[in-house]
């Protein structure tokens, strides 16, 4: 077994882990000096976020540049606390957000650029920093991935020990419960034995751990939930941390939603149904106002009220014209649609059961074309000339389908943009009747990003015990710890995902290195 040592251990590398293990590397630096070590079961830093695109941050020097700095650290806290009822560790939401427009300067001081601040949705707050991809000036998908990359190649010049393709398997602790070190094994099976005096758990929670979705959250994965599953992500932190007296804490998700096979692959086909039109159940029946599709967590809870956790979004061909005609009603950045113009070439991929590398997913490889069709997985995209073949083809109960759109079409009051809605309340401009075919239907299902929370920890992100004492030189950060979101995730602050990992992993950082030096530290050899 080879033997190491270490000041600060961080077990894996994602945002949160990279922020800790720089900003724990920093600290000592400026204390005279110290080793951190960071082991990473894949190849890389970042983890899921190099998926991303932004994060979170208030009062910022950009924000007051673009007078965008109307929404205070001050009125961010109220309205968070207020969305959460509470339910949140008010004082490490407080240090979250009043260290978010520094941890901004932070990874600009290392390289990092930025394209500006926006939005999420039309009613969110303007919180998000964009990352500038290099040579674009717009939101770039996956931009989030050369920020990391600096800050890695930073992370390295001022001292930091990346051990890649290494797991911890179990965190050491002392006679007093003190931490003192943790196991790994490399991908070649050569054992490691790391003793330290501090261990930063950031392993990004449990997002591809079936078993322990469904056992921690009651959801079967790929039956009604259709998150996203990053390889590595396991739960790997949590268990180690419970198992040595960490306290449980509750296990939440992102929760989002999209069309599974449709979503991040047939981007207009996916925007064109997430606009605010008819939305019913398996049952026929409405059950949201779908002025909020833009919402993306308040879509998803609503859907995962339904049966099966799914609904359906149905339009027309006059609405299609319409779209053709003045653009869509919601457009974001994301995936930049602005237009119907790729409607009937992604219809014709779509149905021909063939897709493209450049409109390919995420996770799939690259210059390759990827068969798709009623083999692959079931379909959620339908094109259908009667409501009889809708509810053929769907599910959907036909009778009540049919009093429902005979009900919608009333408050619409025949035309776009006029009418009623005496349900719902549905702005109406957004009411557009349902009367000609072919009708387009897509099915939607409850999605995400991965778990929040499972690891109890205070403002410090010191991890905590069953009593809520603090466990000596154990702490947490990112989503193993994310107990901060509560029972939704809050959209209206944009970016809130990145921004924690971020601010949560220099909190870590700095207080590991600050316990080094106080009196409560406690010997690892004690």
């Amino acid at each position: 077994m080879r033997q190491m040592e270490a000041d600060v251990v961080v077990v894996a590398a994602g945002m949160s882990g990279l922020a800790a293990a720089t900003q724990a590397q920093e600290s000592l630096n400026a204390t005279g000096g110290g080793t951190v070590v960071a082991f990473e079961k894949s190849g890389t830093t970042g983890g899921a976020a190099n998926m991303g695109m932004a994060f979170l941050a208030i009062e910022s020097q950009m924000q007051k540049e673009t007078m965008t700095n109307d929404f205070t650290k001050d009125d961010a806290f109220n309205f968070f606390m207020e969305y959460t009822h509470w339910r949140s560790d008010a004082k490490l939401v407080r240090r979250w957000f009043n260290m978010s427009a520094s941890t901004v300067e932070w990874v600009q001081k290392m390289g990092v650029e930025f394209l500006g601040v926006y939005k999420y949705f039309k009613n969110s707050h303007c919180t998000q920093h964009m990352v500038k991809a290099p040579g674009s000036n717009k939101p770039t998908e996956r931009c989030a991935s050369g920020m990391i990359k600096t800050i890695t190649e930073y992370a390295k010049e001022i001292g930091v020990d990346f051990q890649f393709h290494t797991s911890v398997k179990e965190i050491l602790t002392g006679s007093k419960g003190q931490v003192r070190g943790v196991k790994a094994v490399t991908d070649g099976g050569e054992e490691i034995e790391c003793l330290c005096n501090c261990v930063i758990v950031a392993t990004g929670g449990m997002g591809n751990n079936v078993e322990m979705i469904e056992k921690y959250m009651g959801w079967k994965w790929g039956e009604d939930m259709f998150t996203f599953r990053i390889p590595g992500i396991d739960g790997d932190g949590m268990n180690m941390v419970w198992a040595i007296g960490g306290k449980k804490a509750p296990v939440n998700m992102e929760v989002t939603y999209n069309t599974p096979g449709t979503t991040d692959v047939f981007k207009t086909l996916s925007e064109v149904m997430r606009q605010p039109n008819l939305l019913v159940n398996l049952d026929g029946k409405r059950f949201f106002n779908e002025e909020y599709m833009d919402n993306t967590t308040y879509t998803g809870n609503s859907l995962l009220q339904q049966k099966k956790h799914c609904g359906f979004s149905i339009i027309d061909s006059t609405i299609v014209d319409y779209y053709k005609e003045h653009g869509l009603d919601y457009i974001t950045y994301h995936h930049a649609i602005k237009n119907m113009d790729k409607w009937e070439h992604e219809k014709e991929l779509y149905f021909s059961g063939v897709k493209s590398a450049a409109e390919n997913s995420v996770f799939a490889s690259e210059d390759k074309e990827v068969s798709y069709g009623a083999d692959d997985m079931e379909r959620n995209f339908f094109e259908c000339q009667s409501l009889e073949e809708v509810a053929e083809v769907t599910g959907i109960n036909l009778k009540n389908l049919k009093k429902t759109i005979e009900e919608y079409n009333a408050m619409c009051n025949g035309g776009i943009g006029k009418g009623y809605d005496w349900q719902f309340t549905k702005d109406h401009r957004f009411l557009k009747p349902i009367t000609t075919a072919p009708y387009y239907v897509a099915r939607h299902y409850p999605s995400g990003y991965g778990s929040l929370g499972g690891i109890q920890v205070n403002e410090n992100m010191q991890v905590l015990n069953s009593e809520l004492d603090p466990i000596p030189g154990l702490y947490a950060c990112g989503t193993d710890s994310a107990t901060v979101f509560a029972d939704s995730y809050c959209f209206y602050n944009p970016g809130s995902t990145m921004s924690y990992a971020l601010n949560s992993g220099r909190i870590a950082g700095m207080e590991s290195v600050a316990y080094m030096d106080s009196e409560e530290f406690i010997d690892p050899e004690d």
